[in-house]
């Protein structure tokens, strides 16, 4: 495990890994007060041409696609965590240059695509990986797995399989079992046309029983699982207090924002209603960010 860089948030010292980990450093009995985000999700493009039922973003095939050159970019602190999605980045035809952009300012950007892009694109993404542009890769399997994807993750070791409660299905986690591979399970977002496509209780209840009752954590190399899961997981009546403690990354907007330059708005997260970009810096936002209030969230139902 090699250290890719340190910098210090506020009153703490943040040290980031090439495997992924992060570690926070700072003293007994104060409160965590950062001055700026730990990691964004970036929004750059509406543009795929899937359009899968469940899609949030409802993207299409000539989705419109975000100004790479936005002021507010070069505003990003070094080793930000960043997380490019869409629609298809990799649709983006700016996006190899915005990658080196980022690079020479030690932003550490990970990028997420669809399985079937994933597939196709094989060879594109392992010269990112190679070249650094890039540290992570989600790739997202919302149905079953495609023919030979579990062959290919196995080349890319930072690779993480996304995965959606209460839609992905049953079969698809067992197909995924026990091929070393990291998991990460995300809430279903009513929003787009999720609203249309809404995920089943009975297979969310079903995904809990097999991870928690069926206790398949060794099942995958590592587990993880975004807020809204958490929450429609009920991940953490499954925990100790001091173990959940341990392991959650703290609230949407606490560490963390959303950025959607496709539409030009900002909020603690995709799941949480926009607001117009209204500053010049990614400090400020996310000091607006920090102060709003969590009642606004954008309901899910099931």
């Amino acid at each position: 495990m090699e250290m890719i860089g340190s910098y210090v948030n506020g009153n703490t010292i943040v040290s980031i890994y090439d495997d992924g980990t992060k570690a926070r450093y700072f003293k007994d009995g104060e409160t965590l007060c950062p001055e700026f985000p730990e990691s964004m999700d970036l929004k750059i493009t509406n543009c795929c041409d899937l359009g899968c039922p469940m899609c949030a973003e409802s993207s299409t095939p000539d989705g419109p696609h975000a100004d790479l050159n936005n002021p507010i970019l070069d505003t990003i602190h070094p080793y930000t965590e960043l997380a490019i999605g869409g629609g298809n980045p990799l649709e983006h035809p700016d996006l190899i240059l915005f990658l080196e952009r980022m690079k020479e300012k030690k932003v550490i950007c990970n990028i997420t695509v669809n399985q079937v892009h994933f597939m196709d694109k094989t060879s594109l993404l392992q010269g990112l990986v190679k070249g650094r542009l890039i540290y992570g890769l989600g790739v997202s399997v919302p149905y079953m797995c495609r023919p030979g994807l579990i062959d290919k993750l196995s080349e890319f070791p930072n690779a993480v399989v996304h995965t959606i409660a209460g839609y992905t299905p049953m079969d698809t986690f067992s197909d995924l079992a026990y091929h070393d591979i990291n998991l990460l399970v995300l809430g279903y977002k009513q929003k787009g046309r999720g609203v249309y496509a809404q995920a089943s209780k009975k297979r969310t209840q079903a995904l809990e029983n097999y991870l928690f009752a069926g206790n398949k954590f060794d099942a995958f190399k590592a587990i993880g699982f975004d807020n809204l899961a958490v929450k429609q997981l009920g991940v953490q009546r499954h925990m100790s207090k001091q173990m959940y403690d341990k392991l959650y990354m703290g609230d949407d907007g606490e560490f963390t924002m959303y950025v959607d330059l496709v539409n030009g708005t900002y909020s603690k997260s995709s799941t949480h209603p926009p607001r117009i970009i209204d500053g010049s810096s990614i400090d400020e936002l996310f000091e607006k960010v920090k102060g709003e209030k969590d009642h606004g969230r954008i309901p899910v139902f099931f």
